[in-house]
């Protein structure tokens, strides 16, 4: 090395250099290129793919107004319909409106399911969701404008009564065919009730139809009504309502200490409020299911013995009899003691 010229010294330090600069060039330089050109490939990867989320995400905030739309729109339709159809519920409402419009004389009262069409599904399969019926068939009854009329014992006849059962007959009698009895009512507040229920929602219950026939002297007056709802599987809303056809709105404190289920000929519970009255719907020559052929000809016999007199029949009011003879004997035994004892006293 020391051997070389200066010239030769400077040719190795530019060959050396340019050596250092190649490898600088390939080993450095060209590596950061590469790295460089793949770095903007991945960025690019990442701004497409975020470009991607944001999209989704716009479209996320988009689809999930949408679903809270058509929610509301479903628990509207829902809400559009009665949610639970309860007969006790719907039967009570319809005749506390009846009785409110002063059309309280009931005759008959029944409610029915009434079978709907099935809801199908785009592919034939059968929804389990579905529209339920229910409907109300209601008989009432005018007055005649003569008989005195009488409604939830009143005037009371029985033995119970304020004023004596004999004062209330007489006056029954008395009224006949004077005012207020003189005037015929009940066909208007009939069709009043019927325009109060079909108004008090239009889009679920529906006054089906009406009719109206003379009986007598008074008319027959009867409606079917129906009440519509929703069976749903999977339900979006929750029915808060108080309506009075959809929840218990009538009596809740009744007396059921004397009785309530059942009548028998005649009320012999002293604690019931129809104590001493008569079953109206006795039929006398009906068999008996629990008894044999002969013990209901007996029966029979033994009622048109009585004149038609079912109290006497069955001894209703004995009790009561025997004790107010037991009691006038037993006055009578102390005043026959007390003269005895005058007597003696003398």
């Amino acid at each position: 090395m020391n051997n070389l010229t200066a010239r030769e010294k400077g040719f190795m330090y530019v060959v050396t250099l340019l050596i250092i600069v190649v490898l600088g060039y390939f080993f450095g330089i060209r590596t950061l290129n590469n790295k460089y050109d793949e770095y903007k490939v991945q960025l690019q990867t990442l701004e497409d793919r975020k470009a991607q989320l944001d999209q989704m995400r716009i479209n996320n905030d988009s689809m999930a107004r949408e679903i809270k739309y058509l929610k509301e729109q479903i628990s509207d339709l829902e809400l559009s319909f009665i949610d639970k159809l309860e007969t006790e519920c719907i039967e009570q409402y319809v005749l506390k409106t009846f009785e409110t419009e002063g059309c309280p004389f009931l005759t008959g009262c029944t409610a029915t399911d009434v079978g709907m069409s099935g809801v199908s599904y785009p592919d034939g399969s059968a929804s389990p969701d579905g529209l339920v019926c229910m409907q109300v068939t209601v008989t009432y009854v005018s007055t005649d404008g003569y008989t005195v009329t009488q409604y939830n014992r009143n005037p009371d006849f029985t033995p119970g009564s304020e004023n004596p059962a004999i004062e209330n007959v007489k006056k029954v009698k008395t009224d006949m065919g004077k005012e207020p009895y003189n005037e015929r009512k009940g066909y208007n507040e009939f069709i009043s009730a019927l325009k109060k229920i079909n108004a008090e929602n239009p889009k679920c219950i529906k006054v089906d139809s009406i009719d109206a026939s003379t009986v007598n002297g008074y008319m027959e007056l009867k409606a079917q009504i129906s009440f519509y709802g929703t069976s749903l599987t999977n339900r979006i809303s929750v029915d808060n309502s108080t309506a009075p056809y959809t929840s218990w709105s009538g009596s809740t404190n009744i007396d059921t200490a004397g009785g309530f289920i059942g009548f028998p000929y005649v009320c012999d519970k002293e604690e019931s409020l129809w104590y001493g009255v008569e079953n109206p719907q006795i039929q006398i020559t009906a068999n008996k299911p629990f008894a044999s052929y002969y013990a209901n000809y007996v029966f029979k016999k033994n009622y048109a013995n009585s004149g038609n007199n079912i109290k006497k029949l069955i001894g209703f009011g004995k009790k009561n009899v025997e004790d107010a003879a037991a009691a006038a004997a037993a006055n009578d035994a102390s005043k026959n003691a007390g003269k005895d004892a005058k007597k003696k006293a003398a």
